[in-house]
C-alpha cells in the first residue's frame, strides 16, 4: 500500500520529468530562434513566431524553474527523479548561455 506522501512525491517527480523534457524542447527552439535571426527569409511566419516565442521567452522561464527545482531537491537531499544525466547538464548549460545573453 502506498502512502499519500509517496504518491505525492511520485506525482511531483513525474511533473518535474515532464517539465525537464519541455525545457529541452524549448532549448531546441532557442537554437532555432537564434538561427532565424541570421536567416533573412523565414518560410512560414506563423511557425517562426512560435519558435521565437518558445525559444526566447518560454525556454528561459522553464530553464529557471526546472534548474532551481533540481537544485532545491539536491540541497534537501531528496532522491532525484529519473532524469537522464545529459539532459540535466544540457539544460543547465542552456540556462547559463541564456543568462549571459540576457545580461548583454
Amino acid at each position: 500500500m502506498l502512502f499519500y506522501a509517496e504518491i505525492w512525491i511520485f506525482e511531483h517527480m513525474a511533473f518535474l520529468r515532464m517539465l525537464n523534457r519541455a525545457a529541452f524542447i524549448c532549448n531546441v527552439c532557442f537554437l532555432l530562434a537564434i538561427f532565424l535571426l541570421w536567416y533573412s527569409h523565414p518560410v512560414n511566419p506563423g511557425l517562426s513566431s512560435l519558435i521565437i516565442v518558445m525559444g526566447f521567452l518560454l525556454s528561459i522561464v522553464l530553464n529557471i524553474v526546472v534548474n532551481i527545482w533540481l537544485i532545491l531537491i539536491r540541497v534537501f537531499k531528496k532522491p532525484l527523479p529519473v532524469i537522464p544525466r545529459f539532459l540535466f547538464y544540457l539544460n543547465g548549460a542552456f540556462l547559463v548561455i541564456q543568462i549571459i545573453l540576457l545580461i548583454k
